[in-house]
């Protein structure tokens, strides 16, 4: 699973919601820093890029519990931010704090599935 979230795949598992007009995901990617943008930065320049960066550094593993619409889902658009009834990001320093976090929702990373298994957005 390491080998892909460090080359930049999403992977997750299907959440269950209380309405069933929503669906709900689990979605676990790796996010890394651009070191190489913030090495171009002068001190004090785009502080609020470098905070982001820095929370990278420091918790790379990103959890993304989120729960769409299904008429929204189902229709050939794009879905917007408003569109989300749940879209709340988590961050991890390691993938035990990312298995005990998904623990909670009755999951184990070793049953993670790729986004098309889920039919993730």
């Amino acid at each position: 699973m390491e080998h892909f979230l460090d080359r930049g795949y999403e992977l997750g598992f299907v959440k269950g919601t209380q309405n069933p007009q929503l669906l709900g995901w689990i979605l676990v990617r790796k996010r890394l820093p651009d070191e190489r943008y913030v090495a171009l930065l002068a001190p004090g320049e785009e502080t609020e890029y470098v905070s982001e960066q820095d929370l990278l550094r420091k918790r790379p593993y990103q959890v993304r519990i989120v729960e769409l619409d299904r008429d929204v889902f189902d229709s050939d658009r794009y879905e917007t931010e408003g569109d989300f009834h749940l879209n709340e990001c988590r961050y991890f320093s390691s993938l035990d704090d990312v298995e005990e976090f998904v623990f909670q929702f009755g999951y184990l990373l070793k049953d993670i599935k790729w986004p098309i298994e889920i039919d993730a957005p």
